[in-house]
């Protein structure tokens, strides 16, 4: 193996501190340069405190690892994920995502806590087992229970911001149909899709900000409004104000789905976009996830106003929503992150499953290969650009005074066998996602292998059984979502998207110096 290497600087003896983890021999990422190097990091107390030529002596060290073959990345950062989907796994498979939405809410409302932090356990173990040290949860369900799934986060040990997912308006009066007009077999008019009062859930909200925002320096919570056009302008309004006083960030949906593309926008607007900015919203504290149906002026506005776009390119494929213009977000410089959406739409909580489908879903659609994702742009994608989301300012590179938070991949396999590129195997051949191990805020949560801060197997024994549950326990909603199935399969078959599901684009979209 034969990685580019620029040594750092020699220095002799690295004086001793209170807390110190070295590991040694591996290659590690340098993102800014976009080259591997055969260096020692050297972790002190939460901080990344040298990266070291191999070999350099260091004094008082506590504890060694030796991560000969291996690969030392920035922890990954899912911007985009939903807890609740990991006790409902595939209920709702194989539909759009209109009425897959009504199965989903139909096996997430009433969780009890104890339900909620299980989900969020599991979450979280899938998460750091694949290298991940931070993600936004955009957590359906009933607000009061949020807390629950922060406790989750606590407890093992990830960085986490919570953004309850909340709506004013009643879930068939966001498709563009009126309730009248709905079939009466579809029982549109349903008590059960009545949503709580805006003060409840901004008042909720706020309270949950109040008890665990910047604990332990990991936690942090963000008003999360559902989409726009699932929330009434008030209250979109209320979000952006509340972030501006909580000093906060927002996190929403948009333009997911071709129904959506339809909808019109609120009069006044030109688009959906411009309505987030007409309340207030479009500034860096935003984030939003898929974003597959956006114009020209949407990604200006975007770009100008600092939001990032979150790319969940398996969740846009699996509900058939659509596929994204990463290549013209890149044109347009619209920060972008990476999410993999929830396990119950999409797939699991790999990132280096989103990252692959990033680097090449798009390259049928782009003429000039020069503008094609890379192993180092995705990754980029997955580290510093979650980290924006999120408002980590001193993660996602493996640099002197960075938070500790990093995973480390074995390189042994036959994936790694021809020594050619170790980075781009992993992104691209890798068929093992497991990390070896993963550090978070200079916290080993797994190590080698073994997940550290919880009992894995007994959170594992306990999914089946509570799963069982909840499809008996709410198997009246089920039946509301079967009843409206084949009506909002043909909302969703009946919309027309605004352009072609994939364009080509000749002219090339520059972006690996990014």
């Amino acid at each position: 193996m034969q990685p580019e290497t620029t040594e750092p600087e020699r220095v002799s003896d690295v004086p001793s501190a209170s807390s110190r983890v070295l590991f040694t021999g591996g290659l590690v990422a340098d993102t800014q340069r976009r080259a591997l190097v055969r260096a020692d990091v050297l972790v002190e107390d939460e901080r990344i405190a040298q990266v070291l030529p191999e070999g350099v002596r260091v004094i008082g060290t506590e504890h060694v690892i030796d991560v000969r073959d291996c690969l030392l990345l920035p922890g990954f950062v899912n911007a985009h994920a939903h807890s609740y989907a990991m006790l409902s796994r595939h209920v709702g498979a194989g539909l759009p995502l209109e009425p897959w939405m009504v199965h989903s809410w139909g096996n997430t409302i009433g969780r009890t806590p104890a339900e909620t932090k299980l989900s969020a356990l599991l979450q979280a173990l899938e998460a750091v087992r694949t290298g991940t040290t931070a993600l936004l949860d955009h957590l359906g369900g009933d607000v009061l229970t949020t807390s629950a799934a922060v406790e989750a986060y606590d407890e093992i040990g990830i960085r986490a911001a919570v953004a309850p997912m909340i709506s004013d308006m009643a879930l068939p009066s966001t498709v563009g149909v009126p309730v009248e007009e709905w079939p009466p077999a579809t029982r549109a008019d349903s008590p059960a899709f009545t949503p709580a009062a805006v003060h409840e859930l901004l008042e909720w909200t706020e309270e949950l900000h109040r008890t665990w925002h910047g604990h332990d320096g990991r936690i942090s919570v963000f008003l999360g409004p559902s989409a726009p056009h699932r929330c009434g302008p008030g209250l979109l309004a209320r979000c952006g104000e509340l972030a501006e006083k909580l000093d906060t960030g927002v996190h929403t949906h948009l333009l997911e789905s071709r129904a959506q593309a339809a909808l019109p926008p609120p009069p006044g607007a030109r688009s959906w976009v411009d309505h987030l900015k007409s309340v207030g919203l479009l500034s860096p504290r935003l984030s939003v996830a898929h974003a597959v149906w956006l114009d020209g002026d949407d990604l200006t506005d975007l770009a100008e106003a600092g939001v990032t776009v979150v790319h969940n390119p398996q969740s846009n494929l699996q509900l058939g929503s659509g596929i994204a213009e990463l290549g013209r977000w890149r044109g347009h410089e619209v920060p972008v992150a990476l999410g993999t959406d929830g396990v119950n739409c999409g797939g699991s909580m790999d990132m280096l499953s989103s990252m692959r489908l990033a680097a090449i879903l798009h390259r049928p659609g782009q003429a000039d290969p020069t503008g094609w994702e890379t192993a180092w742009s995705v990754l980029d994608l997955a580290t510093r650009g979650g980290a924006r989301a999120l408002s980590l300012a001193d993660t996602g590179m493996l640099r002197m005074g960075m938070k500790a938070d990093l995973s480390v991949f074995d390189l042994r396999g036959s994936a790694f066998a021809t020594h050619e590129d170790p980075l781009a195997s992993l992104v691209f051949s890798s068929f093992d996602h497991r990390a070896r191990w993963v550090m978070v805020g200079g916290r080993l949560i797994v190590d080698d292998g073994v997940v550290q801060t919880v009992d894995e197997s007994a959170i594992l024994a306990e999914a089946a059984e509570v799963s069982r549950h909840l499809l008996r326990r709410n198997s009246e909603y089920a039946e509301l979502a079967g009843a409206q199935e084949a009506f909002l399969t043909r909302v969703s078959a009946d919309a027309r998207p605004p352009r072609e599901v994939m364009p080509f684009r000749r002219t090339s979209q520059r972006h690996r110096a990014l």
